[in-house]
């Protein structure tokens, strides 16, 4: 069962091994179907003009 719903806003973590904390803050634009164990979500960052698919696990809620 997918976690975040949506039209949520969600940071979006980095790329293992690179520097910074997070990568921003990202949209849900669709839910995916698992792939494996892996919760899937369709994501459109807020710094980006493309759509990237990522790992339940590389969102997190929003932290003020």
């Amino acid at each position: 069962m997918h976690k975040y719903k949506i039209g949520q806003t969600l940071d979006l973590l980095p790329n293992r091994g690179s520097s910074t904390r997070k990568a921003g803050q990202c949209e849900i634009m669709a839910l995916l179907p698992y792939e494996g164990h892996t919760v899937q979500y369709r994501v459109q960052a807020k710094a980006e003009s493309h759509l990237r698919i990522v790992a339940e696990s590389d969102l997190r809620p929003l932290t003020n």
